[in-house]
């Protein structure tokens, strides 16, 4: 009992360490002195129960851990169990459990779902391998997996979070679905600067038909039908770098995709996607985030592979995915006042805001997977197929479960002649969502 004591004492003082080198490692852009205000705001929240532990006597317990290395506390493999619900209109409500057991960073992770979807009946799930380790600066990853899911047909920006619950309360479903069934596997090696990884999948993609119109407000659903993917055994393998430029807040990266019928599979393509994002800062009262995004998707153009334009990722000011094509090219400024509107006035410590400005240009070009005509335009696409904006936003960090995730409220005003009108966006993603932060 004794070791187990100094073992776990030792652990919390290199945590604490870690949290003092994170205090006095100068921040390097706005966003990130915001984060540091956001700590402050914690403590003034939650009061005793966010103080610093006492560390008397950890020295002594490190030097113990130390000299006896595997002497700390045995993980327990005990198992969680948890609810896994959604909604979509293709599965309509989908009941379900996920279990899971272990830690990806020691010995692995396995979690398990299973679910039914009753719109048309089907069961889904599938298992989940994860495993980490440090070596020599690098973290190495390794994810198995293994199931039938239905997926997003937007490859680049899948998250169904909050349009499941958009569909759910008032029926504003952008997203277009597939069923995957199958296996895919990756690799990844990643530092604090540089990240390369390798992935492969061999899985059965299928269409899928709206089973669900309803919503809890009885509102008519802004889309009624399911853009149908090819059906077809896709054996896809991708690679991915990515990297942090040094002496600048700039992030790059670069993801390829490939299907062949050489290896057996039923589909023909290739996809290469970059995008470039920068965190800068003026003063301590603003940050300046500028994105770029390009994309080109060249043989076979099934609808699963090809690229969308809109929604709260790209164009605020058209519908999510409204616009689609094998080629498409993005440019955004987002302007983020760091401090807090509320500074001045009484209000809860947990309700920062803050206010953005924005603007955006962008196109998607090539043949149209919803069976329009097809775009003019090769490595660029014809002048008049790009559309742009200008919008306004006001900005919540709730700190959890992400202390670098922010939930948005954007209005976006179409530019030029002949465009849709102004739009509300709501969202939940980072400042730099085009890119991966390393590290995170």
């Amino acid at each position: 009992m004794i070791l187990r004591r100094l073992a776990l004492a030792a652990v919390l003082l290199a945590l604490g360490a870690g949290v003092a080198r994170a205090e006095l490692a100068p921040p390097d852009s706005a966003l990130d002195r915001f984060l540091c205000g956001l700590s402050d705001s914690t403590d003034a929240y939650f009061g005793l129960s966010a103080g610093r532990a006492d560390t008397a006597g950890f020295d002594s317990a490190l030097v113990y851990g130390l000299a006896h290395p595997g002497a700390g506390e045995r993980v327990s493999w005990r198992p969680s169990i948890g609810p896994d619900l959604g909604f979509n209109r293709v599965d309509g409500p989908r009941y379900g459990a996920v279990a899971a057991i272990g830690r990806a960073s020691r010995r692995g992770r396995l979690e398990g779902r299973l679910g039914w979807a009753s719109g048309p009946g089907d069961l889904l799930g599938g298992g989940t391998l994860l495993r980490s380790m440090a070596r020599g600066g690098a973290t190495w990853s390794l994810r198995l997996h293994a199931g039938r899911f239905t997926q997003s047909m937007n490859r680049d920006f899948g998250g169904l979070r909050l349009a499941m619950l958009d569909a759910f309360v008032t029926g504003k479903d952008y997203v277009h679905y597939l069923r995957r069934d199958g296996f895919e596997a990756s690799l990844a090696r990643e530092t604090a600067t540089w990240r390369a990884a390798a992935g492969f999948r061999d899985m059965l993609e299928t269409p899928i038909s709206t089973h669900a119109t309803w919503n809890l407000s009885k509102a008519e659903p802004v889309l009624r039908d399911n853009l149908p993917a090819w059906r077809g055994r896709n054996l896809e393998l991708t690679l991915e770098a990515a990297a942090r430029w040094p002496f600048a807040p700039v992030w790059s990266e670069i993801q390829h995709a490939s299907s062949s019928g050489a290896a057996g599979s039923d589909f023909e393509y290739r996809r290469i996607r970059a995008a470039l994002a920068g965190d800068f800062a003026v003063g301590r009262w603003l940050a300046i985030v500028p994105q770029l995004s390009y994309g080109r998707l060249s043989g076979q153009a099934p609808p699963q592979a090809a690229f969308y334009l809109g929604g709260s990722h790209t164009l605020r000011s058209i519908p999510g995915g409204a616009r689609g094509g094998t080629g498409m090219a993005l440019a955004r400024l987002d302007l983020i006042e760091v401090h807090d509107l509320l500074a001045r006035l009484p209000h809860p410590a947990w309700l920062p805001l803050q206010a953005g400005a924005f603007a955006a240009a962008g196109a998607a070009w090539g043949a149209d997977p919803y069976g329009g005509p097809r775009r003019g335009g090769l490595s660029l696409p014809d002048a008049e197929h790009w559309a742009s904006e200008a919008g306004a936003s006001l900005l919540w960090r709730p700190g959890l479960p992400d202390p670098a995730w922010f939930l948005r409220l954007s209005r976006a005003w179409p530019l030029g002649p002949g465009r849709e009108g102004a739009r509300f966006t709501l969202s939940y993603s980072r400042a730099l969502d085009l890119v991966e932060r390393l590290g995170e």
